[in-house]
């Protein structure tokens, strides 16, 4: 063998040493990547080929290994419409030199139609001999139950845990929202107790009570206007924000909410009817004060209280 054949030999053996220490070392990077949950990735720019170095984008998206032809046009095809424009922008923006890193969260599409969350962060890490971008390497994640995680804490810190209506802090917050945007039709906070209620919850115990006020809630809010707020300020209480103040209307409103308990509530057996008595309170400022306005629904709905239930009244000035 001369020195050629040696060389040449020499440097096979080498590079096939490389390999085996190269493909050793995707293997490990493939197992640590896969108990983390991240896919890590690298992009040819000028080619837009992507390489994926595990499995893990192939969950997200709903395809297979063979399925995943890794190029940049196939990632910007699987990105949610409503997500689509400013991932690619804040992408292109790294490219461009106008921001350090690619750090954004987004919504894809996996193949069953479902959308899935990821986070993804990318950096540019070798440039070309003209400092043009060259290759970019990154990590995304799966963060889909993170965020399902965070909407169900905002349901609860906002919404009534029995009846999923909005309870007494979000209801006065939306209140305040409207305010701010309040105009001349103006707007009316109906304050609605139901009848009858606490000797139906005193004689069949709290499990039935809680079936009846989630009943209540459901035919409550059915007739809750367009743009309307519907919410439970607490017990047996309930309350509408309508963006309306005409009296006509409001009566019309009110009374279908009277004929819609017309009909019993009937739960294993059990058949009890409940009225409503509802107090109004009609508003026109940007600064009204909640409280206030709540008050004085609660006065109306005490007078059609005094008066016999089954009824609403409009609070006026004079009914102090």
């Amino acid at each position: 063998m001369d020195d050629r054949e040696r060389i040449i030999a020499e440097l096979q053996q080498q590079n096939k040493c490389l390999q085996a220490q190269l493909d050793e070392t995707t293997k490990l990077l493939n197992i640590s990547l896969h108990d983390s949950g991240l896919v890590l990735w690298q992009q040819h720019i000028p080619s837009g080929r992507l390489s994926l170095y595990n499995s893990e984008y192939g969950k997200i998206c709903g395809v297979s290994e063979d399925e995943q032809a890794a190029l940049y046009e196939n990632w910007k095809s699987n990105l949610h419409p409503e997500d689509r424009e400013f991932a690619i922008e804040a992408f292109e923006a790294m490219i461009k030199g106008q921001a350090n890193e690619f750090n954004v969260e987004y919504r894809m599409i996996h193949k069953d139609g479902s959308t899935r969350w990821v986070k993804d962060r990318g950096s540019i890490q070798e440039y070309d001999e003209n400092h043009r971008p060259l290759r970019v390497i990154g990590t995304h994640i799966d963060i889909t139950q993170s965020r399902l995680d965070q909407v169900r804490l905002a349901q609860l810190a906002h919404h009534d845990t029995l009846t999923g209506l909005l309870n007494r802090h979000a209801f006065e917050l939306q209140f305040k929202e409207y305010c701010q945007s309040i105009d001349e039709v103006g707007g009316t906070l109906m304050f609605i107790d139901l009848d009858k209620f606490k000797p139906i919850n005193d004689q069949y115990g709290h499990t039935i009570g809680d079936k009846l006020l989630i009943a209540c809630a459901e035919r409550i809010n059915k007739h809750c206007p367009e743009h309307g707020v519907c919410g439970r300020i607490g017990g047996d209480e309930f309350a509408l924000l309508v963006p309306f103040s005409e009296e006509q209307q409001l009566s019309q409103l009110a009374e279908q909410l009277l004929a819609s308990f017309e009909a019993p509530f009937t739960h294993q057996n059990i058949s009890v009817s409940v009225s409503l008595s509802i107090g109004m309170c009609s508003f026109h400022r940007h600064d009204e004060d909640f409280q206030q306005i709540l008050h004085r629904a609660d006065q109306a709905m005490y007078q059609v209280k005094y008066n016999g239930k089954n009824n609403f009244a409009l609070w006026s000035p004079n009914s102090e």
